[in-house]
């Protein structure tokens, strides 16, 4: 049966009346699913920033994809001498799969970044994964240490920098190769500590010295929507003072760090840290959330 009788055929005789084959025949492709991209290069995008389904209605295509997990919290703190550590950024993974995808429904998952900045000694709450189906999964961003007597960052697909005088979490938890994140920095060691940067993508979090908040791993750039953006970046370590400098948040939608006092969540839909707390705070004070991550899906039309 010729592609031509297969798309004019009906149900009489021995024609088969099948919209769906004949569509692959002619190398026809629909897909569904987040937000609908055509940016007039011969490729379609589909960009998820919340859980959903890609669903492809009829044909194949080669698949490329872009995953990022949700950031983790940032240290918070207690009154006393020693600052938050930043979230770690959440992991970042990016591939084409091996043979072309064809009909069916994939699950989308979209990891939130963790709001959970402050929990009494313990790293704050490190991020969700996201996913491509059964393809492809990253690693939640580790949670910063928590300021005062507390344990070190939380490890996760990029390590949350050490609260004062404690140790980061390592990235990549999910043992993948390219690595998803990196290590988050410690924190430092003086009386009057300040706290380690987040890890990010492609580089580590920072260490903090005795006063000043590392700065937060860099992200990594990616074209695949259409358009250059960076994802991933740690968040920065908090200072001790208000005179004292913050860590800044890596590029990537990392959170930014300030003296004594709140911080800067990080960025929705990048996977970025939140802050770590500066030291010098009354009470029990959080540290900023990580931003949620983001799932994307390019193939030709």
């Amino acid at each position: 049966m010729s592609v031509s009788q297969a798309r004019g055929s009906s149900t009489t005789g021995a024609k088969v009346s099948n919209t769906s084959i004949a569509r692959d025949l002619g190398g026809g492709f629909k897909a569904s699913g987040g937000e609908y991209i055509d940016n007039g290069d011969g490729y379609i995008v589909h960009k998820f920033t919340y859980s959903d389904t890609f669903k492809i209605h009829y044909g194949k295509r080669d698949v490329e994809y872009l995953v990022v997990a949700g950031g983790g919290a940032g240290g918070g703190v207690t009154q006393g001498s020693r600052a938050g550590g930043g979230g770690g950024a959440g992991g970042f993974r990016t591939g084409t799969l091996s043979s072309p995808l064809g009909a069916g429904e994939y699950t989308i998952t979209v990891g939130a970044g963790n709001t959970d900045g402050w929990n009494g000694g313990s790293p704050s709450g490190s991020g969700s994964s996201s996913s491509f189906s059964n393809y492809s999964t990253s690693s939640g961003g580790g949670g910063g240490g928590f300021g005062q007597n507390g344990n070190g960052g939380a490890s996760g697909g990029s390590g949350g920098g050490g609260g004062g005088q404690t140790s980061a979490g390592t990235g990549n938890s999910g043992g993948y190769t390219p690595a998803e994140g990196t290590n988050g920095g410690a924190g430092g060691g003086g009386s009057n500590a300040a706290g380690g940067g987040g890890g990010g993508a492609t580089q580590a979090g920072v260490n903090a010295n005795n006063t000043n908040g590392g700065n937060g791993g860099a992200g990594t750039a990616s074209t695949i929507t259409g358009s250059s953006v960076t994802y991933a970046g740690g968040g920065g370590g908090g200072a001790f003072s208000a005179s004292d400098t913050g860590g800044i948040g890596g590029s990537g939608g990392g959170g930014q760090a300030t003296g004594a006092g709140p911080s800067s969540s990080g960025t929705a839909n990048t996977g970025g840290g939140g802050a770590g707390y500066g030291a010098e705070g009354n009470g029990n004070n959080h540290g900023s959330a990580g931003g949620s991550g983001i799932v994307v899906i390019k193939y030709r039309k």
